[in-house]
């Protein structure tokens, strides 16, 4: 099968995104192979972004919320995701992407990752977002590109529990696939990412989840601290709460983070001794 008869569908939820969802749109409704369906998760937008998008050809889910509450990062957008995810369950796809409603993608991103995909058999990859660092299994929650086949084999979901979306790239992993960041395949996003207090608490609160391997999150807490000490205890605070562990991946994630860590530190030995 040729990348020009490929098949996959785009999930983006949304919520008061009317100024940005158009450019979203605009530029993946300009990709060399074009989505079978794009599926907007309208999360109880007040501005028109759910009109916006229907206008524009996108198959509308409406959501009512009953909170203004900022509820990024929590398991509630797995939550909303997932609504739209039920939607492309029903088609016969070969891909399903998620995306973000504020980013906006070159012509070329889907046909030259799926490509990629295809080439380094790998069944989640991402690009990366412009002036964004990435690790190795740094793949991207929005942008990010899951082959449907493998998909559905787990369920086709995502758990709605903290660290959603890292836990799909560690059930990967688990299962002994492959999975791709490609850094030179890069797209915009139209909203500044900031790192505040709230989200490196509820980052650690993920690692718990993940059952991070202790020195790995503390390495992680320390970098930050680096950075700003308020982020660093902040992402400490959250990692030291109690969180719903994922069974499934819960001895894999520390046995798989102990080997890149030491590994990690015998790379450091060599450019020392």
């Amino acid at each position: 099968m040729g990348i020009e008869s490929m098949k996959y569908v785009i999930v983006i939820p949304a919520r008061n995104e009317v100024n940005r969802i158009v450019h979203t749109l605009k530029s993946i409704f300009n990709q060399t192979v074009k989505p079978v369906k794009v599926v907007v998760v309208d999360d109880g937008s007040r501005d028109g972004t759910g009109c916006v998008a229907r206008r524009l050809g996108t198959t509308v889910v409406r959501v009512e919320r009953r909170t203004n509450e900022n509820l990024s990062g929590t398991p509630y957008i797995a939550y909303l995701i997932n609504r739209g995810l039920e939607i492309a369950e029903k088609l016969d796809l070969d891909y399903v992407m998620i995306s973000g409603a504020d980013c906006v993608y070159p012509p070329t991103y889907v046909e030259e990752i799926t490509r990629r995909m295809r080439q380094d058999k790998a069944v989640i990859a991402s690009g990366v977002a412009h002036g964004e660092v990435t690790r190795e299994y740094g793949v991207r929650g929005a942008g990010r590109l899951i082959d449907a086949k493998w998909f559905r084999g787990i369920g086709f979901r995502y758990p709605e529990n903290y660290g959603f979306e890292p836990w799909l790239v560690f059930r990967a992993l688990k299962d002994g696939m492959k999975v791709a960041v490609y850094k030179d395949i890069a797209f915009s996003l139209l909203r500044e990412t900031k790192v505040s207090p709230r989200k490196a608490y509820l980052w650690g609160k993920a690692m718990r989840a993940l059952n991070y391997f202790w020195l790995y999150a503390l390495g992680r807490c320390l970098l930050f601290a680096l950075k700003s000490p308020k982020l660093g205890l902040r992402m400490l605070s959250g990692y030291l709460r109690k969180a719903k562990k994922y069974r499934d991946i819960e001895d894999f994630v520390p046995s798989f983070q102990r080997s890149i860590f030491l590994r990690r530190i015998e790379e450091l030995l060599g450019t020392i001794f």
